[in-house]
């Protein structure tokens, strides 16, 4: 089974009007001549929508990804500025489309923990939308070890479900990474040990290390590991080393592989999956290059048995996965 333990699924109106005025004028200015912002602006949302989710299937089914999982982005109060397409009805978009591809899809509530109704919010689309999960993102305007954030974090410690908190940057002005360093959240480690915790992007790129660091001293904590492309083509060497680095540390049983995947006409494109998902089908022969060793068996842990086992999915054969894993041993190259 392979996991995408995150993609987003994105539909007209998701995003705040500032957010694309701010990527139109970012796209214009970044080669020279520049272009005129106006002429990108009403070209943003038309690559980016996938309405019923039948694009993110297809480029699932060419990339062999069986499941994924839809991480909802809640930036409304980052931007200052309410979106088109209200919390609630993006929640409602994203079970549906959950729903509609069944068997496809685990779907997480994303929810900023700034807003009053936070926990009702949570509760409802965990009660009432069936969704598995809970993605944070802390840019927004807030730290991990806020105590805005405690009930959603107890509820998910208490209902099993894991918790994906963006970590990393240095992402858009709009949204300061400073509140997505890892190392904040050891307080949450140390509060809610039995929770399942994945650190998004695995600190991509400027926290990489200290999101290694955390992992490795959390008995339930995970390193997600989207975001990563250009840098495991461009420089397979360092990723290679790194990855082999962090699996020796915090282990192979707890990195969970991703991609941030958005289905669009005009960006990230299926081939992009698709290599994606090659390019660690091929890692135990990349590694050997470097004089490094990773199993077929380590691999299959990270393309989808960890994140199936943290979600309690069923194996292609239908049954239920190990709820503890032994961890993998570390061979010598």
């Amino acid at each position: 089974m392979i996991v995408d333990a995150h993609l987003h699924h994105y539909e007209r109106g998701f995003f705040s009007p500032r957010w694309h005025d701010y990527v139109a004028l970012s796209w214009g200015t970044r080669n020279t001549p520049e272009r005129d912002p106006s002429l990108i602006r009403d070209k943003i949302e038309p690559g980016m929508e996938d309405p019923d989710g039948v694009r993110m299937v297809e480029h699932m089914d060419a990339a062999g990804v069986d499941v994924g999982v839809l991480l909802p982005l809640d930036w409304e109060l980052g931007f200052r500025q309410p979106a088109p397409v209200g919390i609630r009805q993006m929640h409602e978009i994203i079970a549906g489309v959950a729903s509609r591809h069944a068997g496809r899809f685990v779907a997480f509530a994303g929810i900023d923990p700034q807003r009053e109704d936070a926990v009702s919010l949570f509760e409802w689309a965990v009660q009432d939308l069936g969704m598995k999960g809970l993605k944070l993102y802390p840019p927004t305007g807030f730290y991990p070890y806020d105590k805005r954030v405690y009930p959603l974090y107890e509820r998910c410690e208490a209902w099993g479900l894991p918790v994906l908190v963006h970590a990393g940057g240095p992402g858009i002005a709009l949204l300061p990474a400073r509140y997505a360093n890892p190392v904040f959240l050891q307080d949450v480690q140390a509060d809610f040990p039995a929770m399942k915790l994945w650190i998004g992007h695995a600190g991509h790129r400027i926290y990489w290390q200290e999101a290694a660091a955390v992992a490795a001293v959390g008995i339930n904590t995970y390193l997600e590991l989207s975001t990563w492309q250009t840098i495991a083509l461009e420089e397979e060497e360092f990723y290679v080393r790194w990855l082999a680095g962090v699996r020796d540390r915090v282990g192979a049983h707890r990195l969970v592989w991703g991609s941030d995947h958005i289905a669009g006409t005009r960006v990230r494109g299926v081939d992009k999956l698709v290599d994606w998902v090659a390019w660690f089908r091929e890692l135990p022969e990349r590694a050997t290059k470097y004089g490094l060793a990773f199993s077929p068996e380590e691999v299959d842990l990270l393309l989808g048995g960890n994140a199936a086992r943290c979600l309690g999915l069923n194996d292609p054969d239908g049954q239920p996965l190990a709820s503890q894993p032994r961890r993998t041993e570390v061979r010598p190259a």
